[in-house]
């Protein structure tokens, strides 16, 4: 009798075993199941993710056609020649006189030089035909670049023609000068041409700029003329007599004078992102007359553009 009931709770719990391995191989299949459900919108929404956020940034991919925007950042250096700034204003005091070809062309003022912080952006479009970029850019720079020179030359005597009764007439003349010239906005237009490798583009450029200068100016002359009688004897001296300069002095301030020129320069871009990059480069600018001034301008900056 005892053997029966052993064999029937044997049974039962075997029964009770394999429905308990069931319920565990079901769970697990469900669990499976429901990781590939959550799974594949992941998939899905890193395949739409940025290049740059799915993976390291692959070089091949760079590409510089199209258009750009950026703002950039840097240090301007400036030299003003006022050799000839106050010429026309002499020439003006001395019009109608023998002085004027010749005290107009005296180099009264020196050259001068500063420096100032410059700040700015750039938009500009690029062709690509395989590894050679070609492009068009406008560039604008605000800057602070301000010099100015003053000073005196003479006296000098000027030898004056002689006169129909044998008289010759001899000038001391003094000229005192002072002149500022500040530059406050640069816009340029380049054309530009660029080599393309790896993540980097060196590129030159040149084009056409415009500033906004502002200048003052002021010269005044002051002189005597002396007569000499060589027929008499003794020979007779008349003078010396103050020079009558009627239109002396001269001056002028003007704001907001528009200035133009040319641009040069070379600089390098590097690739960040697929349409982030940063750059940096040399300008030379080139104003020869504001005014009688001639300016020049080295800029050394930095930027960040982005490409579309």
């Amino acid at each position: 009798m005892g053997c029966p009931r052993t064999s029937v709770a044997s049974g039962a719990a075997s029964a009770v075993s394999g429905a308990s391995n069931s319920r565990h191989q079901s769970l697990r299949a469900g669990l499976a199941a429901l990781a590939l459900i959550l799974l594949a919108p992941a998939g899905a929404v890193a395949a739409d993710m940025p290049e740059f956020l799915r993976g390291s940034y692959s070089p091949s991919y760079t590409r510089w056609d199209g258009f750009y925007v950026g703002a950039q950042g840097g240090k301007t250096f400036g030299t003003a020649d006022f050799s000839n700034s106050t010429a026309s204003m002499i020439s003006y005091i001395l019009a109608n006189t023998e002085l004027q070809p010749i005290v107009s062309d005296w180099k009264t003022l020196p050259k001068g030089s500063t420096g100032s912080q410059s700040f700015g952006g750039f938009i500009g479009y690029n062709y690509q035909w395989d590894d050679v970029v070609l492009g068009a850019e406008l560039n604008y720079n605000h800057m602070s670049l301000g010099t100015g020179q003053q000073g005196s030359i003479g006296p000098i005597l000027v030898p004056g023609a002689n006169l129909p009764d044998g008289s010759t007439v001899v000038y001391s003349v003094t000229v005192a000068s002072a002149a500022t010239v500040a530059i406050n906005d640069i816009v340029t237009a380049r054309a530009r041409a660029g080599w393309a490798f790896d993540r980097f583009m060196p590129y030159g450029f040149a084009g056409l700029a415009v500033g906004r200068a502002d200048v003052t100016r002021f010269v005044t002359l002051a002189g005597t003329t002396k007569t000499t009688t060589s027929t008499a004897t003794p020979p007779v001296i008349t003078g010396p007599l103050p020079l009558l300069l009627p239109r002396d002095p001269q001056s002028q301030s003007q704001g907001g004078v528009v200035a133009y020129g040319f641009t040069a320069g070379l600089g390098v871009e590097v690739a960040i992102f697929q349409n982030l990059f940063a750059r940096a480069e040399w300008e030379f600018i080139e104003f020869p007359n504001i005014n009688d001034f001639r300016v020049q301008a080295n800029s050394a900056r930095v930027g960040v553009g982005m490409k579309f």
